[in-house]
């Protein structure tokens, strides 16, 4: 009995440890997150594998190319079926996409900045991604 407590002890405290370990800008390039944006509402589910990225935002899915520019910065771009509906998400297609970059990692939480052009100025936003799994499939 006194095994098996051990045993059950050293089991929690390494997964404890494990859940606790910072990732890094790698393990956001795939996988599930939750988009947090604390200047609105809305919150997104976001699935990348690669240079692929699909959001979906209350029932709505937009799909994104993404360009990396390092392991931790990137430039997303609207897929062309979105763009050709859409003037706006076509103009920022056109003006250099929406360049995120990553200001901080803690634990699972990445923070980061994106900027874009409106045509009349650049406009900057801010927030975060919580990484749910490393699952990463979609069509």
């Amino acid at each position: 009995m006194k095994k098996l407590t051990i045993l059950l002890f050293l089991y929690i405290s390494f997964t404890c440890n494990a859940q606790d370990k910072n990732l890094t800008c790698l393990d956001f390039n795939r996988g599930e997150f939750r988009n947090i944006n604390e200047n609105s509402n809305l919150s997104s589910i976001i699935i990348r594998a690669g240079n692929r990225q699909l959001e979906v935002t209350n029932g709505v899915e937009t799909y994104k190319k993404i360009e990396w520019l390092n392991d931790c910065d990137y430039t997303l771009f609207f897929s062309n079926k979105d763009a050709k509906k859409d003037n706006f998400k076509k103009f920022i297609n056109k003006n250099g996409g929406i360049k995120v970059k990553t200001v901080k990692i803690e634990k699972n939480i990445l923070y980061y900045n994106t900027y874009y052009f409106d045509g009349k100025k650049e406009v900057m936003g801010e927030g975060k991604l919580l990484k749910t799994s490393n699952h990463a499939s979609f069509k």
